[in-house]
């Protein structure tokens, strides 16, 4: 306790060394990117995160666009908070494109959603943009095929260049081996690129060339928001092309990430009587807050059923049908007792993180504990500030199991990294161990003929008596 001014008799301080309860953020935040042309300005900014708690706020968007179709189809499954970021349509279909990517350095577009909790509008974790996210796009730079290799490159200064009048977005790297280009890898495809007038420059050193090639590539919008939904820890609802199974595990493998959750087929809507595919991500993502309200993120959005649609735009039979889209990755809609949604996967090809529920509820906790402990920074490293560290991440794990989110056995300790060296430079690491439980997805029960005791039982029970009923 600090030295204080005279005093006779009894007083209480508060001790500013204390223990800090960490508790789950809202996972259930859903973040809609989208367009409505028709909405009031003043209460729909472009490229500015606006908070929906009541379906009637939906009110000023307008008829036109994608705000109202998915807004209709998140709603008909849960009410949840939605975090809405409204963008210009443009001219054209490569317009718009462009502005669902938006830039880093502005925030605009996909970006904007992490303006959101500096405008103090909760985090959203269930990201999507239906009608505009969808998986690939038919005119991205697929590869780049190194033609000179060049001379005199460094690999910290080469800078490569893709050139076309009206494609957007592309990037790629060069791999420089003993000063020569030795190949150049796509990091992001673009979009709306074709070979006319297509060129690639090398910068950074002398007469290094190279030829890019156009084809189906990652959606641009998917491919931005994957880093986007890293940030947030978040999930991006991805669409498929709804055409045939076997397009839909195509275009299903250009993606490779733990961040994008990917549907198809499309969903049938009645509109003033009239079947309409609409974006099935809207479904997969209300259902999803349903669950995060209801059970938790350890809880899958699937098998369960879907209100507000009609059909699928495409059947998919319960089985081998549904199995095959499954074992792709590929989450789909199936009619069994119902219209049901049907699969738990991320794009991720790391089978530890394929189930959506497992890298959403790692995310949560990880999340949580980190909020927690920011009320710790700055405080002096005493034993007592230390132990509160330790207890509350014990507890935190501890009530994370209670709630079933987590299987018995974590772990929250000091790390053994720590040294007196990164102590006395305010460094202090800690150490925490623990498993979320993995969702049924393949339940098998062995059956078994049981002759002998079933008719010893039958033979035993038989007494030669009639029972006359009276």
């Amino acid at each position: 306790m600090a030295a204080v001014a005279f005093h006779h008799g009894a007083r209480v301080f508060q001790s500013g060394e204390n223990p800090v309860l960490v508790s789950l953020g809202d996972t259930s935040v859903v973040g809609l990117l989208c367009t409505a042309p028709d909405a009031v300005a003043l209460d729909w900014p472009l490229d500015t995160p606006v908070l929906i708690t009541n379906p009637s706020q939906a009110a000023t968007l307008g008829d036109a666009g994608t705000a109202k179709d998915a807004l209709d189809s998140i709603f008909d499954q849960a009410y949840t908070r939605v975090v809405l970021v409204r963008i210009d349509e443009g001219d054209d279909a490569a317009d718009l494109l462009a502005n669902a990517v938006g830039n880093f350095a502005t925030l605009t577009g996909v970006h904007a959603f992490l303006k959101a909790e500096s405008l103090g509008l909760p985090r959203p974790k269930l990201l999507l943009a239906p009608g505009i996210g969808t998986a690939t796009t038919a005119d991205g730079i697929a590869s780049i095929a190194v033609t000179t290799p060049g001379a005199g490159y460094n690999q910290g200064t080469v800078a490569v260049t893709i050139n076309h009048s009206a494609g957007a977005g592309a990037e790629a790297e060069a791999v420089v081996t003993a000063g020569a280009i030795t190949a150049i890898v796509v990091t992001k495809p673009g979009f709306g690129y074709n070979a006319t007038g297509l060129t690639v420059t090398i910068s950074g050193g002398t007469s290094g060339a190279a030829t890019a090639s156009v084809g189906t590539t990652i959606g641009p919008v998917v491919a931005e928001a994957q880093g986007v939904a890293e940030k947030l820890r978040a999930i991006f609802y991805a669409d498929g092309p709804d055409g045939t199974d076997v397009q839909a595990v195509q275009a299903r493998a250009k993606i490779n990430s733990r961040r994008v959750f990917y549907s198809d087929p499309r969903v049938l809507k009645s509109v003033e009587g009239s079947n309409v595919p609409k974006p099935s991500s809207p479904i997969f993502v209300g259902l999803q807050a349903k669950r995060d309200r209801e059970r938790g993120p350890h809880w899958a959005g699937s098998n369960m059923e879907i209100a507000g649609i009609v059909g699928t735009n495409r059947g998919v039979l319960y089985g081998d049908q549904a199995n095959y889209l499954n074992e792709h990755k590929v989450n789909t809609i199936i009619n069994k007792n119902g219209l049901r949604s049907w699969g738990v996967w991320t794009c991720s090809s790391e089978s530890v993180w394929q189930f959506v529920s497992v890298v959403r509820t790692h995310d949560a906790v990880n999340e949580a504990i980190e909020n927690a402990f920011l009320e710790f920074v700055d405080r002096p490293m005493t034993r007592a500030n230390l132990d509160f560290m330790v207890w509350s991440g014990v507890q935190a794990l501890r009530n994370f199991e209670n709630d079933g989110m987590l299987l018995p056995g974590s772990i929250f300790r000091l790390s053994n990294a720590n040294s007196p060296t990164t102590g006395a430079q305010g460094i202090v690491k800690f150490a925490m161990a623990y498993e979320v439980p993995a969702p049924m997805v393949d339940i098998r029960v062995d059956a078994y003929r049981n002759i002998e005791i079933a008719y010893e039982a039958l033979f035993n029970s038989v007494t030669g008596e009639f029972i006359v009923a009276e």
